[in-house]
């Protein structure tokens, strides 16, 4: 009885997590098609990647469903309306002259499949389920992967595009940018809140 329930409540947090994959997957996939026609090769680059490394959380999630006993076709009404808002958010957002906007929102997405995949890892680890623990621990690190991606990139992506309008001088601001981000995680490693 008690397994029943714990497998019950670990199904639904895979799940959750799932949902959220596999709505965020369908933007990104959009994503993929419509920046083919813009000049920003490392934005194109990254989206591929992380549609690939987001294809292959969704296998594996759905495997740990199964494995659980559950169904990853069972819809999951919660977190599938927040994802549908955070998906057509993305899924419109992507326009040639706007890439940096949707990367952008590729980031806030990550970010709430970050924590997605940290609340998994805790439930599996408070609950003892180490196949479900080491899952979300190989989901965070992904996530974290593609987010660091993004902060590498990003600088590049906004200076590439505010150069497209020759109206505007712009100046060098992609290694001062970085330095700020990264010297803004290691004092916040350091310090915390």
């Amino acid at each position: 009885m008690a397994n029943d329930k714990r497998n019950e409540v670990l199904t639904t947090y895979v799940g959750d997590v799932h949902a959220l994959v596999t709505h965020g997957l369908q933007a990104i996939h959009r994503q993929v098609e419509q920046l083919k026609s813009v000049s920003h090769r490392e934005a194109r680059t990254a989206v591929v990647a992380f549609e690939s490394i987001l294809r292959n959380q969704e296998f594996a999630l759905q495997d740990r469903i199964r494995a659980l006993g559950g169904s990853a076709t069972k819809p999951v009404k919660d977190v599938v309306s927040a994802v549908t808002g955070i998906a057509a958010g993305l899924i419109n957002a992507v326009r040639p002259s706007e890439t940096v906007k949707s990367i952008r929102d590729d980031y806030t997405f990550l970010s709430h499949l970050g924590v997605s995949w940290l609340m998994l890892h805790t439930t599996a680890t408070s609950l003892g389920d180490t196949q479900t623990q080491q899952l979300a621990e190989r989901g965070y690190a992904d996530t974290a992967r593609m987010l660091m991606h993004i902060d590498r990139i990003m600088p590049r992506l906004v200076v590439e595009e505010l150069r497209e309008d020759n109206s505007l001088q712009v100046g060098e601001a992609q290694e001062q940018t970085r330095g700020m981000v990264q010297n803004a995680w290691n004092r916040e490693a350091e310090t915390g809140i």
